[in-house]
């Protein structure tokens, strides 16, 4: 029987086999129909006093979701960039009926959320939760959207949590690049600007105030409504909570048009020498979100940059190792278009990556894109578009978006076969009306020393500081000193060689105060150097009432540290011992031959209102790069790379207010920048030759 059944499974098998035998496999099988769309039907109307109210329909679960869209964004701004993000960040931290605790408590022992946010062409209010709770959440989001206090304590907070993050991004090579891109793609609109702490300082609750009454009316407004209602039994609630609303006069954007790019030209951010890789986009001028090509555009721009199976990555991460990613973006906004393409690359590989990225441009344009590529892009397109619909803060924004750009009432319905109808030849009209090199913008944020050559040959470059003010492209230029002459020089300006080595030790005393995202820290810190490489350091901070202490011990051979709730001291080893060592020797700008250090004068460049020389000093173990004052001589500053748990984290600290110490010119204000913690030390004591006793560098 066993042996019967075995025949029997075989026999099956090999049915099976020669039916698959039967297929060719050298030919691609068709792709399957188009998925289906299931955009569903919704209802308009509209209340006496403008405000339109959109309703889904969706009875899968007993949730409810609302979402109200203020027809103006930061846009209106003016003067004072980031109102719009501050009114939409303060409208739930303080109402005339609730503190901004009590709205936080409401809110979560509900289980309901309420925010707002703000974009360029709009701002939003959003609240959801379960249908139970609905009355309640509207009681909750009517309260955050008619009666804001703005309460100057929370804008303070604000306002300092805002400078903290944009102290952080001036250091960011991604976040000085963004704002390059929209100053460079939509430079005369107000899309080209962006908070700055100038603006955010000047930021008054009267601001607030005034564009909250401006612009928060109903005839500048929508309302999306998702979940489990019914039409019939929702109207009467929502003319309840919204027909007292008062209107206004609705707002016009009478700004000028963005110039569109018409000749390449490179536009460059300096960083410093302490940046190995580039920030590198091409830009083009793109379409208005309401652009009739803008799903042609969509599918074009995923064949070139969307992700994995994007060109621009196959050819810059897989073909040529040149980064990590390669993409591509578009942003349309209801006045202005743009679209990017960028990659963080070696800074080596600046001008190649460029380059290739201008030839997948071209290919677009010139050759036709293949079936079987574009099928692919098309079933994923499809299939992300089906997969939004599940969400019903996705969905209020689709229909919202019908009404905010003018879009066909069936726009989403028949999104789908649209995606599926485009051809190779559509995608190449597109292309030669959108992405041609000839029409392009270089955006480069990095060390301006290192690639300002290699981008000279795309067009003219154009430099700006962090801020995106002009600067002139000479400020990058070729050293006109020596490593030797210029490091002699710094040692004279010290105070000459016979003082420095007449120094045994110094004692140095300070006081830090530290900004970490948003949170001010203050401490001190006690450093003990004794040549010719010990060190000692003790730093003490005052966190949320408690002291916390860090120490080191280096003497001269090891290393040992202890941190904040570390259980025991560790001891350094290895490279990182081989370089805590060498960072730790005193005075040895004096002996960089002896030790074997090479000195490289890179260039000379501005730093603020200063001219540096830009030095850099390789090292046995690792580099640092000397940004020396080229009227002073003295330090101005120092950029170094450290590796941390987030990967490479670039330093810089500033050195200012120097003054003679025992003949010796010290620095008594040092600014560190980490990224998202800054700290500012203002030393108060330098002691010399106090016969400091080894014991103090041996771990205790």
């Amino acid at each position: 029987m066993k042996k019967l059944i075995a025949i029997l499974v075989v026999a099956i098998v090999l049915s099976s086999l020669q039916g698959f035998a039967q297929i060719d496999r050298s030919k691609k099988p068709n792709p399957g129909p188009a998925p289906k769309a299931s955009f569903p039907d919704y209802s308009e109307t509209t209340l006496p006093n403008g405000l339109k109210v959109l309703i889904v329909e969706n009875h899968a679960q007993p949730v409810v979701t609302f979402r109200l869209m203020i027809k103006s964004g930061s846009e209106f701004d003016a003067g004072k960039s980031g109102t719009a993000s501050f009114v939409s960040d303060l409208l739930t931290k303080g109402t005339k009926n609730r503190t901004s605790l009590q709205f936080a408590q409401e809110a979560d022992n509900l289980g309901v959320s309420v925010g707002a946010s703000a974009a360029d062409d709009f701002m939003s209010v959003g609240a959801g939760g379960l249908k139970k709770h609905m009355t309640k959440i509207l009681d909750l989001m009517t309260d955050a959207l008619f009666n804001p206090t703005f309460p100057q304590e929370e804008l303070e907070k604000t306002q300092k949590q805002t400078i903290s993050g944009l102290v952080s991004e001036r250091k960011s090579p991604e976040a000085v690049a963004n704002r390059l891109q929209i100053t460079v793609g939509f430079n005369v609109h107000p899309y080209s600007m962006f908070p700055t702490e100038e603006s955010v300082k000047s930021i008054t609750r009267e601001d607030l105030v005034s564009f909250h009454s401006k612009y928060y009316i109903p005839n500048n407004a929508s309302l999306a409504i998702v979940g489990d209602v019914t039409t019939a039994d929702i109207k009467p609630i929502i003319r309840k909570y919204f027909e007292n609303w008062k209107k206004g006069t609705p707002p016009k954007a009478e700004f000028s048009a963005p110039k569109p790019l018409m000749e390449p030209a490179v536009h460059m951010v300096d960083l410093g020498a302490s940046q190995t890789q580039t920030a590198l986009a091409i830009l083009s001028s793109g379409m208005k979100r309401g652009d009739p090509d803008w799903v042609t555009f969509g599918m074009l721009n995923s064949i070139l940059g969307g992700g994995f199976s994007g060109r621009l990555f196959q050819n810059l991460r897989e073909t040529h190792s040149f980064t990590y990613g390669a993409y591509s973006e578009m942003d349309g906004r209801k006045a202005a278009g743009m679209w990017s393409a960028s990659a963080n690359v070696r800074r080596i590989a600046t001008d190649s990556a460029a380059t290739e990225i201008l030839h997948e441009m071209d290919r677009l344009t010139t050759e036709l894109v293949k079936d079987e590529e574009l099928d692919m892009h098309k079933q994923y397109a499809s299939g992300r578009f089906l997969l939004s619909l599940e969400n019903p803060g996705a969905m209020a924004t689709r229909v919202q978006d019908i009404d905010l750009y003018g879009l066909p009432k069936d726009y989403y319905k028949t999104y789908i076969s649209r995606v599926m109808a485009i051809t190779p030849a559509d995608l190449q009209r597109v292309a030669k009306k959108y992405l041609s090199t000839k029409h392009i913008a270089i955006s480069a944020v990095g060390d301006a020393a290192s690639i300002t050559d290699q981008l000279k040959k795309f067009g003219p470059v154009k430099m700006y500081d962090p801020e995106m003010k002009p600067v002139e492209a000479a400020v990058v230029s070729k050293a006109d000193i020596d490593a030797e002459t210029l490091l002699e020089r710094h040692i004279t300006a010290l105070g000459g060689r016979a003082k420095l080595e007449a120094i045994k030790d110094r004692t140095l005393e300070g006081n830090l105060s530290m900004n970490f995202s948003g949170q001010s820290i203050e401490g001190t810190l006690l450093e003990i150097k004794k040549a010719p490489n010990k060190d000692y350091q003790k730093t003490s901070i005052s966190f949320q009432g408690q002291v916390i202490e860090q120490e080191k011990w280096n003497d001269g051979t090891t290393v040992t540290s202890i941190l904040p709730q570390q259980p025991a001291p560790t001891t350094m080893s290895g490279d990182e011992l081989a370089q805590e060592l060498e960072k730790d020797l005193f005075n040895d700008v004096l002996r960089y031959k002896e030790l074997g250090f090479t000195p490289t004068v890179v260039s000379r460049k501005a730093l603020g209102a200063k001219q540096v020389y830009v030095l850099e000093m390789k090292k046995k173990h690792g580099s640092n790069t000397l940004l020396i004052d080229a009227s002073t001589w003295l330090l101005a500053g120092e950029e170094t790379t450290i590796k941390g748990p987030q990967g490479e984290q670039a330093i810089t600290v500033l050195y200012d207010d120097y003054k003679a110490v025992d003949g010796v010119m010290l620095p008594h204000k040092m600014t560190t920048d980490a990224g998202m913690m800054t700290q500012e030390m203002t030393v108060t004591s330098y002691k010399h030759n106090t016969n400091v006793s080894d014991e103090i560098f041996k771990a205790r």
